[in-house]
């Protein structure tokens, strides 16, 4: 019987059968190493008797069996006797008996294998199909700039908190009054005209100086403590700016009444020669301006062609960006005075390039212009249209209510909607008043006012709120005679009801008188109404479905192919019922009774299950953030009552 085992230093020890050993090295360059099995004899596989050895596994060559003769045996133990070591040869795995690999094969570690390969392809198509859906969300909901869907708050300075009692306020009263704002989660703070003026506020747009504030609310150096303290609360600076026009008493405006031919002689237009030279980009408003009513002084048109007035209003613009100002709203320039339709281009572009020089990474300057002034473009087929409207990053648009509470909301979305198409770099900002607007509660009744607010926060597109409008500030008026003041929006703010509403001390009467009825028309006494407006705001500011404007213009293929991000699903001047959505977003439905009687209304028309986040019931002084599910079917309206849902898509 022949067997095989290992010899000393890996020598490979052969037993034949009548006893005689035979030792074998290996020589080769691979230096593999010979290791005997040991196991068993060739009889006992099966085999033919004969003499066997395995070759294991090494780094180029596998286990195998090599068979020697009879024949080779007696050689084999001849060069032994003659101490000639014989040399292995090394065969390839191919030449391995078929039945020495499956027996001796190790199936248990295969099927582990397996098992391991089957279970990274199942996590492998998991990870793929989730980060299918989160790229699919991703791309719906793209990121967006600070001014995009956010909320402005407006505020007139000098009506807003006297810090020094002489019955104007002042920057450092805002100051004092930041955290009151800050509430809000508005994203910037919008400041009306603060340069000085020869007759600051009330004729706030006769302008003396573009380059200094008006000393009513202090100076420079308080105007930059201001703008300081906005920014640290997170809150960018907007400054609203008339450059088409300034005080007859100007000092440009001396110089060239004095003298028509010297260096100041082409500063201004003559007012007689307006209508004959202009380019179109005026209406009414300048035949408002030179009314008589005026108490004192006047104003004059710039000569936006002539490159020194060029020169020195952009030195301006340049002056207060320097000073960190967010932004500017550049009001009016539906009035600019040009010779040729090209300078307005050329004007509009150099503001675009000194918005960007003293723009950062993190916070970019922005343009803000009226839609009445691109409307006068329109009309006027301005070649132009386009690009002005690249430079622009907001068209400010006033949601129109009338005294019997028309709202036409479709049409006016419509119209906005259209401006969308022109430019997708600009959005569209809603507002229910400003500085040149009759306030909204004096406008629609304090019984709608909230209603109006609820619905404009649910507008596509950004918003912005004219401060005192979340606790119905309504015009000054004289309570002998009851008729409402020239500015009369331009009323202090009401901050509690003792004296004077405290917005200046108690002996001292404010620049414009208090309304009447600031004692119920306060932030202590509607710090409800407040409430809900700063909670509209922060879902708001969290939901696409809310701040994404009307036409959305990304990829429309993942967004379930709907650019439109509203519906109006009722608009008859009684009850508005308005729907906003974005895929894989909430769903919101607001609903107003703007008419004069009370209506039931069938929400579950347009969702099946939701909750109500905000019912507003004005003739029983309620209001209510709910987030409970309520009976949608019949939902019972009174004047001014309101309702939004929320739900999912």
């Amino acid at each position: 019987m022949d067997s095989s085992c290992s010899g000393p230093n890996g020598d490979i020890v052969l037993t034949i059968s009548d006893g005689s050993q035979l030792m074998m090295k290996e020589r080769s360059k691979s230096n593999t190493s010979l290791i005997s099995r040991c196991s068993s004899t060739d009889s006992e596989q099966g085999q033919k008797p004969e003499c066997s050895t395995n070759l294991l596994e090494s780094e180029i060559s596998q286990p195998f069996v090599i068979h020697l003769s009879q024949e080779d045996r007696q050689s084999t133990s001849a060069e032994t006797n003659s101490n000639y070591s014989l040399r292995t040869r090394e065969f390839p795995l191919s030449s391995c008996p078929l039945d020495v690999l499956v027996f001796q094969w190790n199936w248990a570690g295969f099927r582990l294998g397996c098992f391991v390969v089957f279970v990274c392809v199942l996590v492998g198509l998991f990870c793929v199909v989730l980060m299918s859906v989160t790229s699919q969300t991703s791309h719906c909901i793209p990121a967006r700039e600070w001014w995009q869907g956010a909320v402005s708050y407006e505020v007139f300075p000098a009506s807003f908190q006297d810090s020094d009692g002489d019955g104007f306020g002042d920057f450092a009263g805002l100051r004092w009054r930041l955290p009151y704002i800050q509430k809000f989660n508005v994203a910037s703070i919008r400041l009306n005209s603060i340069f000085s003026a020869l007759d600051y506020p009330l004729e706030y747009t006769h302008v003396i100086d573009f380059k200094n504030v008006d000393p009513h609310l202090g100076n420079i150096a308080d105007f930059e403590k201001l703008v300081q303290d906005i920014h640290a609360r997170g809150i960018h600076v907007i400054l609203d700016m008339n450059p088409t026009i300034t005080s007859d008493q100007h000092p440009w405006a001396a110089h060239w009444q004095q003298n028509k031919s010297g260096e100041y002689g082409y500063f201004y237009v003559e007012t007689s020669e307006i209508k004959e030279k202009s380019s179109g980009f005026q209406d009414g408003h300048v035949e408002e301006k030179k009314s008589p009513n005026r108490p004192f002084g006047g104003e004059l048109f710039l000569n936006w062609s002539h490159p020194a007035v060029q020169k020195e209003m952009n030195s301006a613009l340049e002056f207060w960006l320097q000073k960190r100002v967010d932004g500017v709203y550049i009001k009016g320039l539906e009035h600019i005075q040009i010779t040729v339709e090209r300078d307005l281009f050329i004007i509009m572009k150099h503001w675009r390039f000194l918005l960007n020089k003293y723009s950062t990474d993190t916070r970019r300057n922005i343009l803000l212009v009226s839609s009445h002034f691109v409307e006068t473009l329109r009309k006027k087929k301005s070649r132009f249209l386009i690009s002005l409207l690249k430079f622009c990053d907001i068209l400010d648009f006033h949601l129109n209510f009338n005294v019997s509470h028309s709202l036409d909301l479709k049409a006016q979305l419509t119209v906005a909607d259209e401006w969308s198409t022109f430019s997708e770099s600009s959005w569209i900002n809603w507002h229910l008043g400003s500085a040149e607007t009759t306030r909204l509660a004096t406008r629609i009744g304090t019984t709608y006012t909230l209603g109006a607010m609820v619905l404009l926060l649910t507008l596509p597109g950004s918003v912005s709120l004219f401060y005192g409008d979340e606790i119905k500030l309504q015009d000054s008026k004289d309570v002998l005679t009851d008729k409402g003041y020239r500015e009369g929006q331009l009323c202090p703010m009401q901050w509690t009801s003792s004296v004077e509403a405290n917005f200046t001390s108690d002996l001292t009467s404010p620049w414009l008188p208090i309304h009447p009825e600031f004692s119920s028309q306060n932030v202590e006494e509607c710090s409800d109404d407040v409430s809900l407006i700063r909670q509209l705001i922060a879902t708001r500011k969290k939901s696409a479905s809310l701040w994404m404007k009307a036409i959305y213009d990304g990829k429309r293929a993942v967004c379930d192919g709907r650019p439109f991000t509203y519906v109006v699903h009722s608009d008859d001047g009684k009850l508005i019922t308005l729907e906003r959505y974005f895929p894989t977003e909430e769903r919101y439905v607001v609903g107003v009774n703007f008419g004069m009687k009370s209506l039931t209304a069938d929400f579950a028309r347009f969702v099946s299950e939701a909750h109500v986040l905000i019912s507003i019931e004005t003739n029983l002084h309620k209001i209510k953030m709910l987030h409970k599910p309520l009976n949608l079917r019949n939902v019972s309206l009174s004047p001014g009552d309101a309702l939004l849902i929320e739900t999912r898509t």
